[in-house]
Parts: C-alpha cells; structure tokens; sequence
C-alpha cells in the first residue's frame, strides 16, 4: 500500500501547467461542490465523465489516481454499509432473522459512495497537475494565514517520511517471515505501524520547528508572483458556466434517458 502526495514532478511534462496554479486549485471546487449538495445521480455522472475527459485529453495519469483511492475503500465502506437497513420504506430484501434491506437505502448508499469517490477523484486529478511549490504558492495567492500554510508545509513533509517509514518496517517484518495475505490485515498492519510512527513525527516536527524559528523563520512564506492571465479567468468562468448550465439549463435526466433508449431500445 504506497502512500505519495499527488503533486507532480517539477520537470514533468503537463499540457495544464500553463494555466495559473490558483485556477487549477479552484477548478475542483467548482466541479466538486454542486454535486456534494445536489444528490443527483446524472449531475455526478457528468462531471465525472467530463474529468475523466480532461484526464484522458490532457495526458493526466488517472490509473495512479485510482490506484491511491484504494485506501478509502474500507472508510466509505463502514459509512454507507448500515443506510440500507434504516433508510426508505420499499422493501428490497428482508432476512429470516428480521433484518431489513430498502431500496431507497441502497439508492443512497450507492449514491453517496459515488459522490466521496467522484469527490476524491476531481480533487487528485486536478491536485495531480501541480507541482508542491505550485500547491503552496496558490494556497499563499489566496491569503490564507501563514500559520496554516506552514502547519500544512509540515504535515506535507511528514507523509511521505511516514510511508517511507512503514514501508521499511513491513519489509523487515516479512523477512522475518511475516506473511500478510489479505487487504484487511494489510490495512490492520498498516494503521498499527502509522499510529506508532506518528507520535515519533510529531517529535521530530517540534524539534524541526524549533530549529527553522533560530534560523529566522518568521512564518512569512513567499514565492516568485505568476501573473493571473485573461486566458485563467476566462478557463474559470467556463467551468462556472458549463456548471451552471448542468444545474439549471440542461436536462440532463432526459439526454440519458433518450441515449440509453438509443442504445437499448
């Protein structure tokens, strides 16, 4: 189970990276948030299919992105599992023990894990085309507090020393001969051995904050400008339009219905 920040390389190559870094950070905001609100199916459909895409067109490596999500599996899993049983009234299947499976409870279950995964997945996409220092610059361009941009600087730095860390346990464990044959006691090892190593970072993230404030650190994090061109602000008023449009314009619910009348008559 590999664990890395889902920033690109500095020298990679991204047809994306001409756009502003700030755009790139809001554009999934904008995609993401009316889906989260709006619990309809065909809009989340949609925006996944016009990520998707995106992914496809701009060489954006979507395998990867679908690989990381694996480890929010089992954390979707335990919040949807139990909404079938207490969620609708049609009854979809009942159990001889009394237990009872609604239809409208599936229906929801469905949709709310399509929406975490949808959300996720625009997030690490769009995530996926900037660089760390790009991330920070843009974060920095919004005027959040320099506190929080330097908590977050840390935390960042931490996680790929953590997966790192567990990695090499892991590896010293099976050769000792220690055998892990399922996802779960992967994922059971892997929650163990960060829990431990988590309190041994925070040590280490103290003393590395002691030491860059006897060095001058202020908490003032700054970069090189990049100028907003028009061409950002028309990208971003795009996706604004072509949202608002999905929401409020077009029937989406017909287009499919008539597609798939066309398709299976």
């Amino acid at each position: 189970m590999r664990t890395t920040l889902p920033f690109r390389l500095e020298n990679e190559r991204l047809y994306l990276r001409r756009i502003h870094p700030l755009i790139r950070l809001i554009i999934p905001f904008i995609l993401v948030i009316p889906f989260l609100v709006l619990e309809d199916f065909y809009l989340t459909i949609t925006i996944l299919f016009i990520t998707l895409i995106i992914d496809l067109l701009l060489r954006v490596n979507f395998i990867t992105i679908f690989s990381r999500l694996k480890i929010v599996i089992p954390f979707v899993f335990l919040i949807t599992i139990f909404i079938p049983f207490y969620v609708g009234e049609t009854v979809y299947y009942r159990f001889p023990i009394g237990i009872t499976i609604y239809q409208e409870g599936l229906n929801l279950a469905f949709l709310l894990s399509l929406r975490i995964f949808g959300a996720l997945f625009i997030f690490m996409s769009f995530f996926s085309t900037l660089t760390y220092s790009e991330f920070i610059g843009a974060l920095t361009k919004l005027r959040i507090p320099s506190v929080l941009i330097g908590s977050l600087i840390i935390m960042l730095h931490y996680i790929p020393i953590l997966a790192s860390s567990n990695k090499k346990i892991l590896e010293a464990q099976e050769m000792r001969g220690k055998k892990i044959s399922t996802y779960w006691q992967n994922l059971k090892t892997h929650a163990y051995i960060l829990g431990k190593s988590i309190v041994m970072n925070m040590e280490r993230s103290e003393k590395l904050y002691e030491s860059l404030k006897m060095r001058g650190f202020s908490g003032k994090i700054s970069f090189a400008p990049i100028k907003l061109k028009a061409s950002d602000i028309g990208i971003l008023i795009l996706f604004i339009l072509i949202i608002v449009n999905f929401i409020f314009v077009i029937n989406l619910e017909l287009i499919y219905r008539g597609v798939f009348t066309l398709i299976m008559p």
